[in-house]
Formats: structure tokens, sequence, C-alpha cells
């Protein structure tokens, strides 16, 4: 769009509202007038319309009059004729008023001549006898003289107790008194007045109009008739005029009679319209004066300069850079000019410096190509969007072709293109760097391990391009991996070995036990408990070492399993309630009977582990083991009120042997590797584990495990603490138990034999599940306990020692699994036939407290907090 049309443009708008006012004004005043002869033909109607009503209530008075005189009663004609007579001479002429019998004949009138005639079949006379009051009647002509009337009725009433009907008198309304009363009220120019009976029919018009009286209104005058309330419409009239009507329906004013007063519209209206006429001219010659002294001025003033400036413009574009414009007419535009000059030669002098600048931008450039296309490494640049633009030497030199987009992806190892795509589709967006280990494939086919780094580069805010570079990094990943290798080999050796490290330790444990007896006060027991708790220190650091090298090892498969966590919070309940109460702390363990899903044996690791840590660093206070339900996960929680860990080294207590505030590895502050089992565990689970914790006054573990898929009721709302489980107290018994106990390993055998000697048990031992029950045939008694070995020789296991011994006997007698393995199937197999399970190597407090639950609970007693002692079982049991 040209800027003189814009212009005109411009001016058409400001001259459109003034138009658009002055034509909403003249619209307005017609509105105006409009309403104006509206309320002129309700005046006309209100006049008109009175006259008609007093003129219709003078009738009805007279005729009521007329039907109480005595003569009407008597129905006397001559004295009615007489006083009819009387009555002629003093009311209009277009009136003729009759009085008839019950048969309709007329017995007196106003008009002598109508004496005898009959009217009996005058619809308003039946509709007096029939109807007992006052009636208007439809149009007629009298038959007399062929006159259009307008009849009414009243019934006459004989006085007294009867009230019967005798006759009617009636009343001729001449049409012609219209004329007489307009003679005497005329009607205003332009103006018409027009009454119909019930029917329609027209019963007067004026101006008179030949032929209108006596026929029926055209059918748009209907709604009209039918109105409910007195109105005023806009039709054509019965003269073929439009006017606006002011009518009183038939069933408002005087009932059955439709008034009408009409204003010829368009005669009033007439003033108004030339009016607009003249208004509507007047603003179009305006608006066309407006636009064309707008373009003349334009044309002169605004165009021509600015078509100046347009071609300096052009010209300058093209290159002669030596135009100017200077002064142009007008002192605006003469400014404008001016400033163009003086950025033209603006313009001028930083084009100058551009191509200076540009020439030694693009010098640099050849510099910096160079430089990457004789760099030594491979290196590449991308375009904004991440394509590739260009490789150096050393890349085409390594790969043997010419790298583009089409076929980058045909130099990685087919294994890493998808990793690498996905890199760059999260990293090329975000405007991010990346680095990532991809094998490049060498010109003789070969792959080879390459770090690639890429850097976006920035210019003016945005990324303009991408700068990346590749190093062979193959003899130092093939070093890293024989170094992952050898640790993966380290630790599958140690979980190997896991057996038969624990089996020596085992007896070493046993057999100090054994010794205590053998041993009386003094320097010796003192011994024996220095190397009673030296054992217990090496079994803590045997047992984490194992535990992690399985871990890293990755031959710990979780088992899953919905199950009630109760029966884990039981058991922690059973194995350090003592412990906590010999050190003097409060121990509570919140009942919950939630169901989870996680491995059983595992997460009971966790759990005894972050108890382990908590007891070990509470000085005063207690521990308590709660849970809660948090979305889909039950939160179980170990509280302590011991000494916290400040808050930077939270993160550390996770890692191997790290202690707080143990820079001296004292061994009776533990060993440093509890966390570190809890932190491998919650990865192989999936149950995160979070801390916190305040110096001096304590710390939370929580473990977050998933909820069973089945309802699963939260934590009873008691608040109270679990009550503490208790180890078995049978009372004393005349006769020694018997434990049966089987086990390969003839160290570990003998050494269990004189633990359970001590303990005052008969003993039977069997290296084999075939060898104890020969034994146990031959002694004949029903064993109190089993203890066997999980894994046997030949292939065999203890769990079969223990269900064909209950063959035997009965299944009631306990069985107790001590093995050195960790793996799913002594776990899965205590779990499927109710067997306890202890891990080797037992310490003798273990062993006794697992021995006295088993027995109490077979012989149904009463039960005791396990202490942390050795006591034997002649005490503990």
């Amino acid at each position: 769009m040209s800027f003189l049309t814009r212009l005109l443009l411009l001016v058409t708008l400001a001259l459109v509202p003034i138009c658009a006012l002055e034509v909403w004004n003249q619209i307005d005043l017609r509105r105006q007038r409009s309403d104006e002869i509206h309320e002129h033909a309700q005046q006309l109607l209100s006049l008109l319309g009175g006259e008609q009503q007093r003129l219709v209530e003078g009738v009805r008075q007279m005729l009521e009059l007329l039907a109480e005189t005595t003569s009407a009663q008597t129905l006397d004609a001559t004295g009615c004729q007489a006083l009819l007579t009387r009555t002629a001479t003093r009311i209009p002429d277009y009136l003729t008023v009759n009085l008839t019998g019950e048969d309709g004949v007329i017995l007196c009138s106003t008009n002598p001549l109508l004496r005898g005639r009959t009217i009996a079949d005058r619809m308003h006379v039946r509709s007096a006898l029939e109807g007992g009051g006052f009636t208007v009647g439809e149009f007629i002509r009298q038959r007399y003289d062929d006159k259009p009337a307008m009849p009414f009725g009243l019934p006459i009433r004989r006085t007294g107790e009867d009230g019967r009907t005798i006759g009617v008198v009636t009343a001729l309304i001449d049409l012609g008194w219209l004329e007489r009363y307009l003679s005497e009220h005329p009607l205003p120019d332009n103006a018409a007045l027009m009454i119909a009976d019930g029917n329609g029919i027209v019963l007067a018009h004026a101006p008179a109009r030949p032929g209108a009286v006596g026929t029926a209104l055209p059918p748009r005058f209907r709604p009209l008739l039918d109105a409910d309330a007195v109105g005023t419409a806009q039709l054509m009239g019965i003269d073929g005029v439009e006017r606006v009507f002011a009518y009183v329906p038939l069933s408002a004013g005087v009932r059955h009679i439709f008034v009408a007063v009409g204003i010829d519209h368009d005669a009033a209206m007439s003033g108004i319209d030339d009016a607009l006429t003249r208004s509507l001219v007047w603003i179009a010659a305006t608006l066309l004066l407006g636009l064309l002294a707008a373009f003349l001025t334009a044309r002169r003033h605004l165009y021509q300069p600015v078509a100046a400036l347009i071609s300096a413009t052009e010209r300058w574009r093209t290159g002669d850079r030596s135009v100017r414009v200077g002064a142009v007419d007008g002192p605006e535009m003469s400014r404008l000019g001016l400033a163009f000059d003086g950025l033209v030669e603006d313009l001028d002098r930083q084009m100058q410096a551009k191509e200076e600048a540009s020439a030694a931008l693009r010098a640099s450039e050849e510099r910096s190509r160079a430089l990457v296309e004789n760099a030594p490494h491979m290196m590449w640049v991308n375009r904004p969007d991440g394509t590739l633009e260009y490789v150096n030497a050393a890349f085409r030199a390594y790969t043997g072709r010419m790298t583009n987009e089409e076929n980058r992806m045909g130099d990685l190892h087919p294994e890493d293109v998808e990793r690498i795509q996905a890199v760059r589709r999260a990293a090329i967006p975000a405007g991010a760097a990346h680095a990532y280990e991809l094998r490049l494939r060498r010109a003789d086919g070969a792959y080879r391990w390459h770090l690639s780094r890429t850097h976006p580069i920035h210019h003016g805010g945005r990324i303009v391009a991408w700068f990346g570079g590749a190093v062979d990094i193959h003899d130092i990943h093939r070093a890293r991996e024989t170094a992952e290798e050898a640790g993966r080999s380290k630790s599958r050796f140690l979980a190997a070995a896991s057996h038969d490290l624990r089996q020596p330790m085992q007896s070493i444990l046993l057999f100090a036990e054994v010794l205590r007896p053998h041993l009386g006060d003094g320097p010796g027991l003192d011994a024996l408990g220095r190397l009673q708790h030296g054992l217990e220190i090496l079994k803590g650091l045997l047992d984490g070492l194992l535990d992690i090298s399985r871990l890293d090892a990755g031959i710990v498969a979780p088992q899953l399993e919905e199950f009630p966590v109760s029966d884990l919070l039981r058991s922690l309940d059973d194995a350090y309630a003592p412990v906590a109460h010999e050190k003097g702390l409060d121990w509570r363990v919140q009942p919950c009977h939630a169901a989870i899903r996680s491995d059983r044996v595992l997460l009971g690791r966790m759990l005894r582990n972050l108890v382990e840590n908590a007891i070990r660093y509470t000085d005063s206070g207690g521990i308590s083991v709660d849970c809660s339900v948090a979305a889909d996960r039950l939160l179980i929680g170990v509280h302590d009120t011991g000494r916290g860990i400040p808050a930077d080294q939270i993160d550390r207590v996770f890692e191997e042997l790290y202690q707080v505030d143990n820079p001296e590895r004292d061994r009776n502050q533990g060993l440093g590797l509890g966390l570190a089992i809890v932190r491998r565990l919650s990865d192989l689970l999936d149950h995160s584990v979070t801390v916190h914790s305040h110096p001096g006054q304590g710390s939370l573990f929580s473990i977050a495990v998933p909820l069973a898929a089945e309802a699963c009721a939260s934590a009873a709302p008691s608040g109270e603490a679990a009550p503490v489980e208790m180890a078995p107290a049978p009372p004393e018994r005349e006769d020694r138990r018997l434990a049966v106990v089987v086990d390969d390993d003839p160290i570990v055998l003998a050494g269990m034999e004189s633990l359970l000697h001590a303990w005052k048990f008969d003993v039977i031992t069997a290296d084999s599940s075939d060898l104890a029950m020969e034994r146990l045939t031959l002694d004949g008694r029903r064993p109190d306990i089993l203890v066997v070995d999980y894994r046997l020789r030949d292939k065999r296991i203890g769990t079969e020692a223990i269900l064909r011994i209950w063959d035997m006997h009965d299944a009631d007698i306990p069985g107790l699994i001590v093995t050195g393995e960790i793996g799913t199937e002594p776990q899965n197999d205590a779990l499927t036939h109710g067997f306890d399970l202890l891990h080797k190597p037992v310490t003798p407090r273990s062993l006794a407290a697992a021995l006295g639950r088993h027995l109490a609970t077979a012989e149904g007693e009463a039960r005791i907090p396990v202490t942390d002692t050795a006591e034997p079982p002649s005490a503990i049991l």
C-alpha cells in the first residue's frame, strides 16, 4: 500500500466518524418523529374513542330508563307510543328507539311508521332476550330506508318477584352521525377514522370513502381486532395509504366495537426525510472535498519529497555512494533529507570499517582453518543445527575417506550409534557441550576407542557452529577394562571362597567358647574374653568383606516376594533387644501390619546393619524402629539418639572403611563396612535410603520399600512399642536334651559337639544324612533340636536330613540350618519348611539365643530376654 493511499485512508478514517455522527443524528430525529406520530394517533383516538363511548353510554342509560317506565312494564302500546313521541323531540335525529314484546313486534317507536313491524330476526334483539343484558349489535341496514345503522338492545324485565323478560327496548344509531360529528370536530390533515363491529364490518370511515361502509376489513387488520389492549401499528389503510393506526380492540372500550385513528405516515415524515436527504448530500460532498484536498496536499508536499528520498536510496544501493538529497520542499521534509544525507555518510564509514573487519575475519578464519586442517588430532566443525560441515586432514587420514553428514555414522561401531545419537539429540537443542567414548573405524577396518568432546561456539548471543575433537584412548580403555576385570575376578574369588573361609572361623568361635568352663577366674578367663572379642571383630570384618565381594561380583540376585513386614521386625526384636538393654539403651519396635514386596533376607541384612550401627554409636537414650506409609512405599525408619553425623559427611559414611571421628581405626567402633553394604543392597533392591541427622542429637535412617500389590494396612495407631521378644527359659529338667548335629566339616562338627556338651546337651553327630539316621535309630530317643549344615558331601543338603528325621519322629522337632552360603537356596528352603537360618560364622551367643527360642516354642514355655553373653544353655536355656 502506497504512502499516498495510506494518507487518503487516514483522511477518510478521520471524516467518517463525523459523517457517521451526522447520519446518526438524522436517523435519531426520524425515529423521534415516528414516535411523535404514534403519540399523536393515540391522542386522536383518545378524543374520538371517548366521544363514541359517551354516545354508547348515553344510549344505554336512555334504554334503561325506558325499560323501567310503566308503559314498558305493562307493554302498553298507546302509553309507550306517547312517551316515545315526546322523547323523539329530545334526542338526536340519527337515533331511533323501538319497544317490542317477546315476539319481536314493535309496539311503539320514535318513528311511528315502524309500529307493527317485527324485528324478531335481528341478532341484537335475540341477544337481549337470551342474554338478559345490554347488547351492542352488529352492522345492519335499516329496512325502511336501507341506511347503515349500529343497533343496541336491552331486555325489559318485569318488576317483581319473578323478574321475567317480557320484551326488548332497542336503539338504532344512523351511522351518518359520524359525518356530522366530524363537521363540527374536523380531523387533522392526513388523518382518518375507522369504526368496525365485532365481525370486522366497517361501520364508519372518515374521510368518507364510497363503498367502504358495510365491507369487511382486510385480513391485515385481524390482529388489531383480536388484540388484548389499546395500541398502535403501522400498516396500509383501506384507502391504500400507509398509516400509523392507534386502535381500541374489540375486547377494550365499547365491547364489540373496533375504533382506529390513522395518520398518513409518509406525509408526516416528508419533512424529516427531506432533511435526511440534504444531510447525506452534504456529508458526501464534504468527504469528497476532504479527500481531494488531502490528495493534492500530499502529492505536493509529501509524495514528491518521499519519491526523491526513495530514488536516492535506490541509487545508493546500486553503488552510487555520492548521491545526496539535500533540502526539499517544506521544513520537515528538508530536515528528513538532511538526516538521510547524514545517515548515508555514517553508513559509508561503517561499510568501510566492516569491509576492513571482514577482510581481517577472513584472514583469521583462513588461519584457524589451516590450524584445524593441519592439527595432529582428529577435529571437525558442525553447523548450528549439528550437521557436519567439515573434517580435518587427520580425520580423513584416519578413516581413509571424506566423511560427510550422510555417512558420518558409518565411521562408528554399530553398537555405539544409537547411544551417540541419543546424547546428541539431548545436547544440541539445549546448546550444551557433550562428550562420550566411542569406537571409530580406522582405514584398515579396525575399531579403536576414542574420547570425543564437542563444544558450542557462540557469537552475538547465539550458536554459530560446533567444534569437536577426538583423542585415541584405546590403550587406556583396555587397561581400565583389565583393571575392572581383575577387580571382578577378586570379588568372584572372595565370593566363591566364602564357604571355605567361614568354616574355619566357625570352628575357632566354637572351640573358644568350649574353653570357658575349663578356665577359672583369673588371667586365663580374661585372655579368653579378649580372644573372643577379637574373633567377633574378625567375624564382622569377614562378613562385611565377603558380602561386599558378592555384591560387587554381581552373584547376589534378589528374590522378590510379598510378605508382612512384621516378620522382619520380629527377628530384629529377637536379635537386638538384649544387645540394646545390655548397653543401657531403651529399645522399641513399633508394630506394623503392612505387607511389602522385597527380598526378605537382603532387606533384613540392611535393617540389621542400620540397627547395629545405631547401637554402636549411641551411648545414651534409645533406639526405635517404626514404619509409615508414603504413597506406594513403606518407610522403615531406624531412629537413634546417638552422636549424629555432620552434614558434610553424610554421603561419606556409605563408603567402605570410612567412619566418622575414628581416624585411628579403633575396631571397638566397628569396621566401617555396614553402611557400605546398605548402599549396595539399596541399589540392588531399588530401595532408596535417606538420612536425617544432627550432630549431638541423633540420626534417622529410612528405607523406602514398595508396598505389596494387594491391600495393606498401615502401622497400628496406638504408638506403643511392640513387646520385647523373649528367649526361651525352660524349667530345670532331670533328663538331658538330645541334639542332632550334621556337618561335613570335622573341625566344625567337633566344635559344635563340644559346645553343646558344655551346655548340658546329649549330642549325636554325623557328617551325612544317612549316618545321622543310623545313629539316631541306634539311640532310640526323640531329638529335641536339629542343627545341620546346608551343603553336605555328594551334593546332598541338610534339608534332607531334617525332613527324614521328621518322618521318623514328627514335624514338631525344631530344625536349625547353620551354613556358610548366602545364596537363595538355603533361604528358600528355610522359608518353605519353617527352619531357622544362621550364617557362619555364628557366635555362641547367637547360637544360644536361637536354640533357646526354638526349644521354648516347641515346649510352649515362658520366655525371657536373651542376654548378650555366652552363658551355657544350662543358664540360658
